[in-house]
């Protein structure tokens, strides 16, 4: 079973190392960031990190990051680092990104922790890893997963299934009545999990099931009604080698992390569902998409994984009409929300200036 861990890092600006911010100034200066429109997540800043991630690394190379505050972070890599304890082998992985939303940030839970350099950093360096039996090599807490011939029929009877149900007839008719998706050219979804647990975990796996069957059918729906094509991209680093070739059968493409937010554009229908990451305040700062259908934004603050930020909550009421995703078991509380044109907006605003669009009242 594979988890994450953050290792080694440091701040290579001495000024900041020799006086850290307090609490409360950390605090003050994180809102008074955001109440400016200063992105936490801009797609440059992912782009960098991915670039140093994807290109050739080593152990004990150093991955650096910017953060709010302009000081440079270092992490050290540790990919192949190995340690053992007992009967058990714990082998280091890959290097991704952790990303912190702005209310875990604002916290101050960094200064408090062993990592008080990283209180104004939103983007943050982990590793996979896994653990082993010392003796026998095989990995521990292992998940009994499907055949892939299984996936393939259980999928195809679920995406039948889901072509017929009211659901998706209700949600055909909202899509094809606005005007809105007529300008998406392609769908990335996130966090729609692995299809590949067995039954012997109840449930485990049929939300993701239905949620990928939706994306079937919301491709196709568009296709149909752009008379184009739509790509369609997930990324979720749960994914199994069976999840990919029976999404590889229906022409959805996996993409890495972060790879899929770097994917989204004006352009897009965004599609994610009770994410473990901050899926939405990334998503607003990398683009405006055309149509995004998400957990429901609320009025007030939010915790979770996936916070409704005061910049989250901002963009969806100020540039977002909410039509309605009729409930079902397998996805939640969700809304449509779809970008209104910007002449709606008013003071002809374009695609630019809303991403700088300072918060009022945060």
């Amino acid at each position: 079973m594979q988890y994450f861990k953050i290792g080694p890092s440091r701040c290579t600006d001495e000024p900041r190392v020799a006086a850290p911010p307090t609490p409360a100034q950390a605090q003050f200066q994180i809102d008074e960031w955001l109440n400016t429109g200063r992105l936490f997540f801009p797609k440059d800043a992912i782009q960098a990190i991915h670039d140093q991630v994807s290109g050739p690394i080593a152990r004990r190379d150093e991955i650096l990051v910017k953060s709010l505050d302009d000081a440079t972070m270092a992490f050290e890599v540790r990919t192949g680092s190995t340690k053992e304890s007992g009967q058990q082998r714990e082998t280091i992985g890959k290097p991704s990104i952790r990303y912190i939303p702005y209310e875990s940030l604002r916290s101050g839970r960094e200064l408090s922790s062993r990592r008080p350099h990283l209180v104004y950093c939103p983007m943050i360096i982990q590793h996979a890893a896994t653990t082993c039996n010392l003796m026998t090599g095989d990995p521990l807490q292992n998940i009994p997963l499907r055949p892939i011939h299984d996936m393939h029929h259980v999928f195809n009877t679920a995406l039948h299934l889901w072509e017929e149900s009211d659901t998706w007839i209700q949600i055909k008719a909202t899509l094809l009545s606005t005007q809105a998706t007529t300008t998406v050219r392609k769908i990335v979804a996130f966090a729609c999990g692995t299809m590949s647990h067995t039954d012997d975990i109840p449930g485990a796996s049929y939300n993701s099931i239905f949620q990928h069957a939706f994306l079937v059918t919301m491709q196709r729906l568009l296709q149909q009604k752009t008379s184009g094509q739509i790509a369609c991209s997930v990324q979720d680093p749960a994914y199994t080698d069976g999840d990919r070739a029976v999404l590889h059968t229906h022409g959805i493409r996996v993409l890495d992390d972060p790879e899929g937010f770097l994917d989204v554009n004006d352009e897009s229908l965004v599609f994610s569902c009770s994410p473990n990451v901050p899926v939405k305040q990334i998503v607003v700062d990398v683009a405006r998409p055309a149509v995004v259908i998400w957990d429901r934004v609320g009025n007030e603050n939010s915790s979770g994984t996936d916070p409704d930020s005061p910049r989250v909550r901002y963009m969806m009421n100020r540039f977002y009409d909410a039509l309605e995703f009729p409930h079902e078991e397998h996805f939640g509380d969700m809304v449509i929300y779809v970008r209104r044109e910007l002449d709606d907006i008013g003071n002809g605003v374009s695609t630019e200036a809303i991403n700088e669009t300072q918060i009022p009242n945060a």
